[in-house]
This record gives C-alpha cells, sequence and structure tokens, in this order.
C-alpha cells in the first residue's frame, strides 16, 4: 500500500508542475478568518475560492452554493424558509390597523395644500 501512495504523490506532483501556478498576495488573514468561521457556522463544509489578482492588494472571494452545505443546515434552513413564509402568509391574513386621529386643520393649512 506505500507504493501505491507514493505513486499517487508522484502523479499529483506532476500534474501540479503542468498546471501555472497561482498566487494572490497580502491576503488580510484576520479577515479571511472571518470570513471563513462565519461560513463554518452557517454549515458550510465546502466552498470555492476565486482570486483576482491586483498590483497594490489581491482579492479572494469565497463562494458557496446550496449543495456545499450540511445536511443539518440545510435541514435548518429550509425550516428557516418555511417559517418565514408561514409568517407573510399571517401577515397578510391580518387587515392593517385603521389609524384614526382627531386632527384639526386651520384655514392657513387647507391654503397651503392647494
Amino acid at each position: 500500500m506505500l507504493k501505491k501512495n507514493k505513486l499517487k504523490s508522484k502523479s499529483m506532483a506532476k500534474s501540479r508542475k503542468k498546471k501555472p501556478e497561482v498566487r494572490l498576495k497580502k491576503i488580510p488573514i484576520e479577515m479571511f478568518l472571518q470570513v471563513l468561521t462565519e461560513i463554518y457556522e452557517r454549515g458550510v463544509d465546502y466552498f470555492d475560492i476565486i482570486g483576482i489578482p491586483d498590483e497594490e492588494q489581491d482579492t479572494i472571494s469565497i463562494v458557496y452554493s446550496a449543495d456545499y452545505f450540511s445536511k443539518e443546515a440545510e435541514a435548518d434552513m429550509t425550516k428557516a424558509i418555511e417559517d418565514f413564509i408561514e409568517k407573510l402568509d399571517e401577515e397578510e391574513e391580518t387587515p392593517p390597523q385603521e389609524i384614526k386621529k382627531d386632527i384639526k386643520l386651520s384655514d392657513d393649512d387647507l391654503n397651503q395644500l392647494s
């Protein structure tokens, strides 16, 4: 089995040599870790990285889709969406309350309206 692992490592090294390296420079660690922590807490198991080189500072975009979420997070999102839709339905059924106030307008107020 060790021979197979060595072969895989060698073949992986060869494939890496064939592809050009993409190097992004000066990525702020604190911000990067905050974003990773945030998406991890949301239940994201995988993500894609998009790099945009720039002369002053390179930019990294973190992208994920619904199929990158853990099954638990996906179930939580589905429940949250269902709850939100239910709440919207309830709001549509409840008529808005009328606000009645006795406001007396003077002749000057009425003249300003026209």
